[in-house]
């Protein structure tokens, strides 16, 4: 546990300033799951609105590549950042599932996958330049 939020930590902190600071607080609320912590509707919710904004980051990312306004080196990482995006919408369908079933030992696995998928592209992304903020959620 410690080791997760320091990794979301510092994640956090290298994407810049208050944003950062909110990040950790997302992350802290949402993507920490027990059974004591049962995934929720609301829960998922969230954690479906943070993935929104994921993947509108993402496409931003994607139009300044197809627009030229940023190093032809874009596509490869794009297509690297994809290989993770892609896993995310079926989760996202499971995840809905068990939630609907009150299934909570799967629920908060798919959960846990889907929250580590959405911070590798968030990190792949920052490490190629391009920030993508899950605030607002």
């Amino acid at each position: 546990m410690f080791r997760k939020i320091s990794l979301v930590l510092a994640l956090s902190l290298s994407l810049g300033g208050c944003a950062g600071l909110q990040n950790i607080k997302t992350a802290v609320e949402v993507g920490t799951t027990s059974i004591v912590n049962p995934i929720t509707r609301d829960r998922l919710n969230q954690l479906e609105n943070i993935a929104i904004l994921v993947f509108t980051g993402l496409n931003s990312w994607r139009q300044a590549c197809i627009d030229g306004t940023i190093p032809a080196s874009c596509k490869g990482q794009i297509e690297s950042a994809q290989v993770y995006t892609r896993k995310i919408p079926p989760y996202l369908t499971q995840l809905r599932a068990f939630v609907k079933s009150g299934d909570q030992v799967n629920a908060i696995t798919v959960y846990n996958n889907v929250m580590n998928l959405i911070t590798t592209v968030k990190a792949q992304a920052a490490a190629n330049g391009v920030t993508i903020s899950t605030v607002g959620s």
